[in-house]
């Protein structure tokens, strides 16, 4: 009977798993990321990949910078980070533009980690209010301006004027000759 007894509390314990972290860190303020990133920028995903670049494997993310407070500006960086988020890799979504706190080693030009306060843009307002005003701003390329006229007018509006100016002058040859 002892016997049956140990197997089921040996087996009742086989049952039993607390949940497993195979990540975990400890949460930074906004001043300790600052202080403990080689580069803080806001960027856009454009690009996810495997990372080829490093034998550590991994993603490397490609992001359009839009702001950067702390780094080498660039208008295009690529960070790398782990495959998963048990590895600490953190998830990045192609089109989202995140605030990006990142690490650097010698294993890795630039890294991103679950344990750097490196969060979408949305829910980064804290961050965000906490670094203020960024050194480096890049333009967004819909906001640079193509055409470098002085006249307030658009290219558009320039055409649709001189059409009423020729249908003015016209009518009026026309009323001449009548």
């Amino acid at each position: 009977m002892r016997c049956f007894v140990v197997l089921f509390l040996g087996l009742a314990t086989l049952g039993y798993a607390p949940e497993a972290r195979a990540c975990s860190c400890m949460k930074l303020t906004p001043s300790e990321g600052l202080t403990s990133s080689y580069a803080v920028f806001t960027g856009e995903v454009t690009e996810i990949e495997k990372n080829k670049a490093t034998r550590f494997g991994g993603l490397e993310v490609t992001l359009r910078v839009k702001q950067m407070w702390k780094g080498e500006p660039a208008e295009e960086l690529k960070v790398h980070t782990a495959g998963s988020s048990a590895a600490c890799g953190y998830s990045f979504a192609k089109g989202v533009t995140y605030l990006v706190y990142a690490f650097r080693d010698e294993a890795d030009p630039l890294r991103v980690s679950l344990c750097s306060r490196t969060a979408p843009v949305d829910k980064a307002k804290k961050d965000l209010d906490f670094l203020g005003e960024p050194k480096h701003r890049f333009e967004e390329p819909n906001s640079r301006r193509g055409n470098c006229s002085a006249s307030p007018i658009s290219s558009e509006s320039g055409g649709l004027g001189w059409m009423m100016l020729s249908l003015v002058g016209a009518a009026l040859t026309v009323r001449r000759i009548v």
